[in-house]
């Protein structure tokens, strides 16, 4: 089956938009606690173009109308979709060409799919910042014993790794190989003193 921009299908009883498809290149992620001047840092270094590019389709949940996250910036709702898998990257050999059909297709320009990519790619990069910031926010609440070692706690490591896992590979999705980005993104976490 061909997946065509603006394509609605039904598949494993749930009905799609079709974005299209996209190259995908997982960055790759370093988090570390880096000491600066006197001060603990945990930082969160997201390096683009390291990873291996693979063709994917990006689906969209659809009921019935467009996703304001495909045309807009609406980072909350573009990470509870993906939470909740209705913004989806499949490789193509997952999908069961039996169960897809084909419904309609949307009258929509086939320029729109470079705009819902950066849209989505747009969202992602701020939903990272969002998150970092309200991390942020909870670490400050902490006392100064409390903050320098609170990456020392293997779960709170585990979830920050775990969200930029879910996330940040929509950080970067392309329509040809050689539009992959090549560089790389520090997000630093004020963890205090010494």
């Amino acid at each position: 089956m061909k997946f065509v921009f603006g394509s609605i299908i039904t598949m494993k009883k749930q009905t799609w938009v079709v974005v299209g498809e996209t190259v995908v290149n997982n960055p790759q992620l370093v988090l570390d606690n880096v000491n600066y001047i006197a001060k603990k840092n945990f930082v969160i270094h997201i390096k683009y173009g390291q990873g291996i590019s693979r063709h994917s389709v990006l689906l969209c949940r659809y009921d019935g109308s467009i996703e304001k996250y495909l045309t807009e910036d609406s980072p909350k709702m573009f990470e509870t979709a993906v939470t909740n898998q209705e913004l989806v990257l499949v490789e193509q050999e997952e999908i069961d060409e039996s169960d897809a059909k084909l419904v309609e297709e949307l009258e929509i320009e086939a320029d729109e799919k470079i705009a819902w990519l950066a849209s989505v790619r747009q969202n992602a990069l701020l939903s990272i910042e969002d998150y970092v910031k309200d991390l942020q926010k909870k670490i400050d609440k902490l006392s100064q014993r409390k903050k320098n070692h609170y990456f020392s706690s293997k779960g709170h490591y585990e979830d920050v790794k775990d969200y930029l896992l879910v996330i940040s590979p929509f950080s970067d999705l392309r329509m040809k190989e050689n539009q992959v980005r090549q560089d790389e993104w520090r997000l630093k976490l004020q963890l205090g003193g010494q």
